[in-house]
């Protein structure tokens, strides 16, 4: 775990990434289902091949969007991390998971 790096941030980055909803297209959901085990056993550059090869299947997804800005945070790319967390929240879809995530909220107000 890393600290935000946001100033006045303390909280570490301890949000877990996040599965696809039901009726997700396949092949974006195996390759999130692969970035998050990258992501859980602290292999973030593997987790963002992933991650991008979901994106690349479904860029309207507001969860793959959401784990690209936790791998690139990780990887210590906050503009990226940025720009997939604003993408993440505008696709969202009512997702409170992402809607209401301390870290997207937190860096993006």
């Amino acid at each position: 775990m890393i600290a935000l790096g946001v100033p006045g941030c303390s909280k570490s980055l301890d949000e877990p990434p996040l599965t696809l909803l039901p009726g997700a297209e396949p092949s974006a959901k195996s390759r999130n289902d692969l970035g998050i085990e990258h992501y859980q056993a602290g292999r973030y550059l593997e987790a963002l091949l992933q991650f991008n090869q979901a994106n690349f299947a479904d860029p309207t997804s507001g969860e793959i969007h959401f784990n690209l800005g936790l791998a690139y945070l990780q990887e210590g790319h906050k503009e990226k991390a940025l720009k997939n967390f604003r993408k993440a929240r505008k696709q969202a879809k009512g997702n409170s998971k992402i809607l209401e995530s301390p870290i997207l909220n937190k860096l993006l107000q």
